[in-house]
């Protein structure tokens, strides 16, 4: 399933997903940045919020693993996002049963770390919009 609404108008690239972490990335166009050239927060919190997801669901719609959702986010913005394109990497810090804790850096092209953040995704149940493997219950959360 490819990315749909707001997910596709930030045209994501998912650079990797493990079971562990994932790298996701997003390109700075004049849409995505706000009136001084530098990307807007809101859409380095809402990469943050992806990369984050997807580490912790275990890939993005089409691969995950488990079904999550966030609990709680926490972005700390360090330096203005500069550049033509950010990158995000999770990295699961832990993972229980019902929650999983992880942190994520953005990096810009220019390589300055501009935010760092940490968050919280809770497993939920199956929903009916969710992918048919899931639908069976044999993987439910």
């Amino acid at each position: 399933m490819p990315d749909v609404g707001f997910r596709k108008w930030l045209d994501l690239t998912y650079d990797e997903m493990t079971d562990d972490y994932a790298v996701v990335s997003i390109d700075l166009d004049g849409d995505k940045v706000n009136v001084r050239g530098v990307g807007h927060g809101g859409v380095v919190a809402s990469l943050i919020d992806i990369a984050m997801g997807t580490a912790a669901g275990g890939g993005n719609y089409d691969t995950r693993k488990r079904l999550v959702a966030t609990q709680e986010l926490k972005v700390n913005y360090l330096a203005p996002a500069k550049g033509t394109r950010l990158t995000a990497r999770a990295d699961i810090v832990r993972a229980g049963r019902r929650a999983i804790v992880v942190r994520c850096d953005v990096t810009t092209d220019l390589g300055v770390l501009c935010a760092t953040a940490l968050g919280t995704f809770m497993t939920r149940r199956v929903a009916s919009g969710d992918p048919a493997r899931f639908q069976s219950g044999a993987d439910e959360a």
